[in-house]
């Protein structure tokens, strides 16, 4: 892919981590929180939790997971996107490591919880975020 091309896939997939953050951002707001409620239901695996209203702690805990998401997203467009026009080679290094050790903690803690379904949804989003910080090809002065 061109630096212009994944610069822009980068920024989609930045798009997409907003919506979601905003969507998830619903939790504790209990007469508007059914998309959160959705999200959780499908990341574990069939929907059967739909009706049932969220805890304090789920409401506490996707709240910070919203924030922290909506903060990458932010990132992502501002940051991440630029370095891969520029042929930042140290700032995508560090987006694949950040990237790496979410997938793996996180990982981890879905299939220790018994929620292996979570892992299979972050590995769609391992795949596009990492797409574009490997796939990107420079010419000879900005090579990766």
């Amino acid at each position: 892919m061109k630096p212009s091309a994944s610069a822009l896939f980068m920024r989609v997939v930045a798009i997409l981590f907003a919506a979601y953050a905003l969507l998830w951002a619903t939790a504790p707001f209990t007469a508007i929180n059914l998309p959160a409620r959705l999200i959780l239901d499908v990341s574990d695996w069939p929907l059967d939790r739909l009706s049932q209203p969220l805890d304090r702690n789920t409401m506490w805990i996707v709240s910070i997971a919203a924030g922290l998401l909506g903060a990458i997203a932010v990132l992502f467009w501002r940051v991440v996107a630029p370095a891969i026009e520029a042929g930042n080679k140290a700032i995508m290094r560090s987006t694949l490591y950040a990237i790496l050790v979410w997938y793996v903690f996180d990982g981890i803690g879905s299939v220790a919880s018994g929620v292996v379904s979570n892992l299979v949804f972050n590995t769609v989003y391992l795949v596009l975020v990492i797409a574009p910080l490997v796939l990107t090809k420079y010419g000879r002065e900005g090579s990766v």
